[in-house]
């Protein structure tokens, strides 16, 4: 797999050579990023695209059951991405009673990637 590279607030940049441009586990990494941050709706071509993490969470109270099903949610998303082939350490916090953390590592053929997504 190979991807542009991005700068810090995720716009692609373009890449001027073949070895500008990520591969192996970084470019597994920047696209599950992509695609969590992708909300469900967001994408006017194919709405029904997307993280429903956001849409999960408006639906109820936020409990301890709740936090295992979006962690749980998140992990089966990761794992559709192309060239994931599993997601290893998963875990979860709800920071300032407010921001759902979430962390995990991303097994691909190329290695691992840490994967880091806030809420």
């Amino acid at each position: 797999m190979l991807l542009r590279p991005a700068d810090a607030s995720g716009d692609i940049l373009p890449a001027l050579s073949s070895g500008a441009l990520l591969r192996g586990a970084p470019a597994v990494a920047r696209l599950v990023k992509y695609r969590l941050e992708l909300l469900a709706g967001e994408w006017w071509e194919n709405p029904e695209w997307g993280n429903a993490a956001v849409d999960m969470l408006r639906e109820s109270r936020f409990t301890e059951a709740d936090r295992q099903a979006l962690a749980s949610y998140i992990a089966t998303y990761i794992r559709e991405t192309p060239g994931v082939l599993d997601v290893d350490d998963v875990t979860f916090s709800v920071e300032n009673g407010r921001q759902f953390a979430y962390q995990c590592t991303v097994v691909t053929n190329d290695g691992y990637a840490e994967i880091d997504f806030s809420l």
